[in-house]
C-alpha cells in the first residue's frame, strides 16, 4: 500500500476524514477591518488610561510610544485575530449566510451543522466559518447555541496614530469615542 493511501486509510480508521481538516477555520485567522462591537467605528478615540501601544501585532513588539489619558489618536483600522473559533451547532433548520456582495442568505443550514464564530459584530450579528467561506449572521442564527462566544479566544487588534504621526497596535480597550451611538 503506498504511503498517501495507508495515511488515509489510517486516518479513515479513526474517524477522521480529510474533508473534516477543512472544515474549521485554520488557526489565528484574521478578520481585518471589524469592529467588534454595536456600533462600533474607527475614527478620533480618546485615551481613558495610558494605553502601551506597539510597533507590531504581538505583546512581545517593541513599544513603540504610549497614550496619555485624555490623549487624542486616529484608530485608522483593526484586525480580530481568532486564535480558537466557537462552536455554534445549528439546532433548526435556517437561512443565512450573508456575503458583502449579497442581500439574500447564501446558505441553507439544516439542524446539527455546525458554523465557527469568528468575530461578534453586535447586536446579535457575527462573522463565521463555514466550509471555506466566511459569512456574516442574520438575525436567524442569534439564538444558536454557542453564540455567546464564551469557547472562543480573540484578539482585537487597533492600528493607531497619534497626533505626532506615529502608528502603532494595540490591544487595550480604554478607549472613549468607538461607539457611534453614544
Amino acid at each position: 500500500m503506498k504511503k498517501p493511501l495507508a495515511a488515509t486509510f489510517l486516518l479513515a480508521m479513526c474517524g477522521f476524514s480529510p474533508a473534516m481538516a477543512q472544515e474549521q477555520p485554520p488557526a489565528n485567522f484574521d478578520n481585518w477591518g471589524v469592529c467588534p462591537f454595536e456600533c462600533c467605528t474607527y475614527r478620533d478615540w480618546t485615551a481613558e488610561a495610558a494605553v502601551p501601544v506597539h510597533a507590531s501585532r504581538s505583546e512581545l513588539s517593541p513599544i513603540t510610544f504610549q497614550l496619555k489619558p485624555h490623549e487624542h489618536v486616529d484608530a485608522l483600522t483593526g484586525v480580530v485575530v481568532t486564535e480558537k473559533a466557537g462552536v455554534i451547532r445549528v439546532n433548526r433548520p435556517v437561512r443565512d449566510g450573508y456575503l458583502p456582495e449579497s442581500a439574500a442568505p447564501q446558505l441553507s443550514l439544516k439542524a446539527g451543522d455546525i458554523v465557527y464564530l469568528l468575530a461578534p459584530l453586535g447586536e446579535g450579528a457575527y462573522l463565521y466559518w463555514y466550509r471555506g467561506k466566511v459569512y456574516r449572521s442574520g438575525p436567524d442564527m442569534a439564538a444558536m447555541p454557542g453564540v455567546d462566544g464564551k469557547a472562543a479566544r480573540m484578539t482585537w487588534w487597533k492600528l493607531v496614530r497619534n497626533h505626532a504621526g506615529k502608528m502603532g497596535w494595540t490591544t487595550s480597550n480604554k478607549f472613549s469615542n468607538a461607539d457611534s451611538c453614544g
